[in-house]
This record gives structure tokens, sequence and C-alpha cells, in this order.
């Protein structure tokens, strides 16, 4: 599930209009743009304005009479969301949730300078939201409940959405304070021989902040749950670190507090080393259970690809399944809040690799149902976009098992020029294909039907009107354009069927 819904009309609205033109090359025309965000032409024209007024990264023009979006150089898509939540009262109100500075409706709006009705008609779409993906909303005071690892990965990706480094995250911090994070998590990933990887350094970081709020107003990480034997960094980093809290937070942390800030590691969510992949299967139950289960997912994905991964190889994937889950209730929602996008790349790749797709989404599928876990929609495709993405090649392993198509290449360039083609679609398109071509005797008649029935298909850089229109046929130029690229992936991908 995602939090869309949070999002007022207009607000979700000019989100898409800059979606749909990002995602387009070319541009839109008006009239497709109406029908996709369901508006006439005058509320577009105001969003327009709206957009390019508000928006110094993304800017909207039409040209030849397509809406085309031009993004300022190296600014992604990313801005666009954190744009959105920095400006969104739904969300502002939101983050005030993790402070618990605001105990009631009315103080909250006038520390966000609301209305009071306003801000009780956006606690009302917060509260619905939030109950689909088993969080409590509480008006009594304003708070929150629920499991604490759902409500603390919540926050972990609208931060991770909402600000673009940790410099964004940690505004009110100064220097020497943002330090004090960096280090801790520098040091704990060294003493524990942890995989270092940006992205956990960065997650950790964040979980850190987050966890200081909870830990702040009471809310702790269940103890009899921070059981990994991980060590913590030295004396001089954490004293920092502890300092950092009081003049921050106002709190005096112990040392099981330090572990409750780290509780992705001590709670075994995110497993990143050998050692701590062993402790968690010896002492936590939950733990070998799930990753048992997922071993045999890994199981069936690694015999659609022809059994090319080694117990190692299927070890590391099977933990990175866990990892992605496991923070979730079986019985839970997946959360995004703005940007879908693992979704947006599966959906992208459907397009031009289907037959693929839908092999590993069919497992993904089955695997949910026999053990009744993760059964939402989103958590099936987060299985394919892992197991795609985690192994090198993985569409053309996919496609080893399919039958070979045998594709006839007619052109009028020369044999060198043909063969250099021939090598340039093989390299480029993924499936299990075999370029022929027509015999030097039989260049210049015309292509006979019956020969046709050899072959699965026909690429061409010529005109073939005496091939039936229902012979799957891909007309190209001399050389691969992007569009024919497409349309070759197409045609290998719906063969493969």
């Amino acid at each position: 599930m995602d939090f869309r819904e949070v999002l007022g009309t207009s607000s979700l609205r000019r989100l898409r209009f800059v979606e749909l033109l990002y995602a387009s090359q070319v541009g839109l025309p008006s009239d497709q743009l109406l029908e996709e965000l369901e508006c006439s032409l005058p509320i577009l024209l105001k969003d327009v304005k709206l957009i390019n007024d508000d928006q110094d990264d993304f800017h909207i023009e039409k040209f030849k009479g397509l809406y085309q979006i031009q993004v300022k150089p190296h600014v992604s898509i990313n801005r666009l969301y954190a744009d959105v939540l920095q400006q969104s009262p739904e969300f502002q109100i939101i983050e005030e949730l993790l402070y618990e500075k605001c105990s009631s409706i009315s103080d909250s709006a006038d520390k966000l300078y609301l209305s009071a009705s306003n801000t009780q008609r956006y606690l009302k779409k917060i509260e619905t939201a939030l109950k689909k993906a088993g969080i409590k909303l509480d008006y009594r005071p304003l708070r929150i409940e629920g499991k604490e690892s759902c409500i603390r990965h919540f926050y972990y990706r609208y931060f991770l959405e909402k600000s673009d480094r940790l410099e964004s995250l940690f505004v009110d911090l100064k220097g020497h304070q943002i330090k004090a994070i960096t280090d801790l998590v520098d040091q704990f990933i060294q003493v524990n021989h942890l995989e270092n990887r940006h992205i956990f350094r960065k997650r950790l970081s964040y979980n850190i902040y987050i966890s200081l709020w909870r830990i702040k107003n009471g809310r702790h990480y269940p103890k009899c749950d921070l059981i990994s034997p991980l060590s913590l960094p030295d004396v001089e980093t954490l004293e920092a670190f502890e300092r950092m809290a009081v003049e921050v937070f106002r709190i005096r942390l112990t040392d099981e507090d330090i572990k409750d800030c780290l509780w992705l590691s001590y709670a075994d969510m995110l497993i990143f080393s050998e050692d701590q992949w062993k402790s968690a299967m010896k002492q936590s139950r939950t733990y070998r259970d799930l990753y048992q289960k997922h071993f045999e997912l890994v199981e069936e994905f690694n015999n659609l690809i022809g059994r090319s991964l080694d117990e190692l190889e299927r070890s590391e994937l099977a933990i990175v399944l866990v990892n992605d889950q496991r923070m979730y209730s079986t019985k839970g929602k997946y959360i995004d809040i703005l940007y879908r996008q693992r979704g947006i790349f599966l959906e992208k790749m459907m397009e031009t690799h289907y037959q693929a797709v839908k092999k590993v989404l069919r497992i993904a599928e089955a695997f949910v149902k026999k053990y009744r876990i993760y059964q939402e929609n989103d958590f099936v495709w987060n299985y394919a976009y892992l197991l795609i993405t985690m192994v090198p090649q993985s569409l053309n392993l996919l496609a080893t098992n399919d039958h070979v198509l045998k594709i006839l290449l007619l052109s009028e360039l020369s044999p060198t020029e043909e063969s250099f083609l021939a090598e340039q679609i093989e390299e480029r398109i993924y499936g299990n294909f075999k370029i022929h071509f027509v015999e030097e005797r039989a260049r210049d008649s015309r292509i006979d039907r019956h020969e046709l029935l050899k072959y699965d298909a026909l690429i061409t850089s010529s005109s073939v009107e005496e091939v039936p229109y229902d012979y799957p046929t891909v007309i190209i130029d001399p050389f691969l354009t992007s569009q024919n690229i497409v349309q070759l992936q197409q045609l290998i991908s719906d063969l493969s069927g």
C-alpha cells in the first residue's frame, strides 16, 4: 500500500501530472492528460501554472501540441516526492505525530498554522490510511500505537522520501551532533564486520533518529527481541553519542537504549554478516522459520533460471528476501509512501519482458498462498523485484528454459553489415532465440510463405507486403533505434509465452 490517499485531490492530481510527463519521453497531448487526470482543461492549465510557480526543478511547457517536462540537471524524480511531502499539511501532521509535542487537535493546528476543522479532516484521512498499515491513531492525546517495528519502518520510509540527504533530515542538529550519529553507525559496522554499504549506513542513521524520538516519548522496542550478540562501538564513540542525545533529545541513554536505537541489527531484522546470520538461526525460531520458507522460494526461482545459483548464492538471496519482509506483520501491508519505485520498475519490465516477469510473479504468488504469509499483492511484486534484480543476467537465465525461437533476418544490407546487425540484436535483446539469414541465392526473390513456416518470426529492414499480416513481423531500421529495441523485445517476449 502507499499513502497517496492522504493527499488532497488537487495535490495528488498535480503529482500524477508530473509523473506522467516524466515517464513520457516525447510528451503527452492535452486530451490524454485530461482523461488520465480526470479534470477539465481550465484545471489542467491552472495546474501547469501552479507547478511552474512552485517548482524550481521541474518546468512544464507545451511544444507542438504536446506537454513536456524539463528537469533541472542532476535532479531526479525523487526531488518531486520530497517537495510534495515537505509542502503537504497532511504529512506535516504525520511527522508531528512522531515528535508527540502536540497532545490535541488544537495544539497541532496551532503548531502548523492550520484551522482546527481542516486539521481534524486531515487526521481522519491519516487515521484511515494508518489503520490499513496496522498502525492505530489515538486522539486523546494525539499518539500512534502499534507494532514498534512497523511504526519505525513507516517513518523510515517517510524520511527516506522526504529527505535527500542526512543534513536535510537532521535540520535542527549541529555538525558535531550529526557526526556523533554517523560515527556510531560507522564504528558499529566496523566492530561487527558488517557489510559497509551506503544504503545500510543511511538506513541505520535514519532509524537512530526515529528511535531516539520514540525512546524520548517512552516508546521502546521490546527488549526481549534485542538478543543479537553484536558489540557496541568503543567508549569514546558512545560518550559522544550520549552527549548528543542529552543536547538534542534531553534524554540520558543506557547501553540498552543504544541497542534500542540499533534495533534493526540487535533484533536481527537486517542480517549483514555470516556470524549474525548464524546467531539468528540459532537463537530465533521465528527467523529460522522465515529463512527456511524463503529458501524454498529461492529454490523455485533457481529452477526457473536453470539452477545457476550455488548453495551460498541461494542462501544469500534468501537472507535478502527475509531482510526486506521481516519487520512487517505476516498478515500486514507492504509500505510505500508516495514513490512506488519497485512497482514502477516491474511495470516497465513487463512492457518488454512480460513472460519472464510473469514466471517470477507466479512462483511468488504460489509461495505466499502456500504459507499464508505476506499475501498482499505489493509483497508479491516485491518478491519478484528482488529475485530479478539480485541475480545478474536473470532475464537471460529465465529464457534459457524456453523453446529456442528461430528468427529470420531479411535485409538489403551487405552480408557483413547484416551479421553486425544480427550481433547487435542478440546482444541487446533478452530471450532464447537464434537469428537465421536468407540464403544468398534467394535474396532477390519474394519470400515464400512455405519458407516462413520454418521460422517463428521475421525481422526485416525491407517492405514485405507479401507476408501475411498475422505473421509475427518487425520492421526495423538498418541500425537499431530505441524504438526497434522495444519492438523486438516485445516480439521475443510474446513468442516465448
